[in-house]
């Protein structure tokens, strides 16, 4: 995670062991609301497909998955309050309370298409799980304790993302209208993970504030997610990742 506003003025109560770092606080920051952000956004646009499914039990369904990702963004804005940090970024409820998003680019505006929903449901969400696995045993007890019930959670949006896809990969079209979605999705999750030897989560893991650095998460992503496209007909075939665009602060492509 990016440390780049490690030039904030601190409070810096006792207890906080890691503020003698100012980069891995910073890229602590930057953690807690990039994941949140990405929660708080992936619920709002799974929430406007709940008329545009395929049935009724889907949106059913797909409605519980949506309160599911903004209660763990809900869960996670309040730890912001605790960083040892001055301005720091303040929650969304109704996602324009400030400019500076930190959320994949994916997920800026509303979808256009139900193949926009099923791609996130299989890249986005395992590649925020991922994340959160990376955290459960994390020295930081608030984040800890939030991170260690969301993959228990993620069993059935992982059960009705397969199934979603199986359904859409079915037709030649539906198989082709996805591909376009994941082709468009995938390169920016990949890169989300950030670099190779990215130095805010190098600090972190120093910290013992993450298990996994940066190319570990995205190992483990690739082979979450690799086995179930391979299985309905679709590809996660990739060229060089268009680093060059990419904004570590925020997390996202430009």
């Amino acid at each position: 995670m990016s440390s780049s506003e490690s030039s904030l003025d601190r409070v810096v109560p006792a207890d906080w062991s890691v503020t003698d770092d100012d980069e891995a606080l910073a890229a602590l920051v930057n953690l807690v609301v990039v994941l949140a952000d990405n929660k708080f956004f992936l619920g709002r646009r799974f929430s406007e497909w709940l008329a545009g499914g395929p049935s009724l039990e889907s949106a059913v369904a797909l409605a519980a998955i949506s309160q599911e990702e903004l209660g763990h963004a809900r869960a996670l804005y309040p730890l912001l309050e605790e960083m040892p940090l001055v301005d720091t970024p303040g929650p969304l409820q109704r996602g324009a309370e400030r400019e500076r998003k930190y959320c994949l680019s994916c997920l800026d505006e509303p979808w256009e298409w139900w193949a926009d929903v099923v791609a996130a449901l299989i890249l986005v969400d395992p590649a925020l799980t991922i994340l959160f696995r990376a955290l459960e045993d994390s020295r930081y007890d608030d984040l800890r304790q939030r991170a260690a019930r969301v993959p228990s959670e993620e069993v059935f949006h992982r059960k009705y993302a397969e199934g979603r896809l199986r359904d859409l990969a079915r037709t030649d079209q539906g198989r082709e209208t996805l591909q376009r979605r994941i082709d468009w999705m995938l390169p920016e999750v990949l890169m989300w993970f950030g670099p190779s030897g990215e130095p805010g989560v190098a600090a972190l893991k120093t910290q013992g504030l993450i298990m996994l650095d940066n190319d570990e998460m995205r190992d483990a992503f690739q082979k979450d997610v690799a086995s179930i496209l391979e299985e309905n007909g679709l590809r996660a075939e990739l060229g060089e990742l268009p680093w060059e665009r990419w904004n570590s602060l925020q997390r996202r492509v430009e």
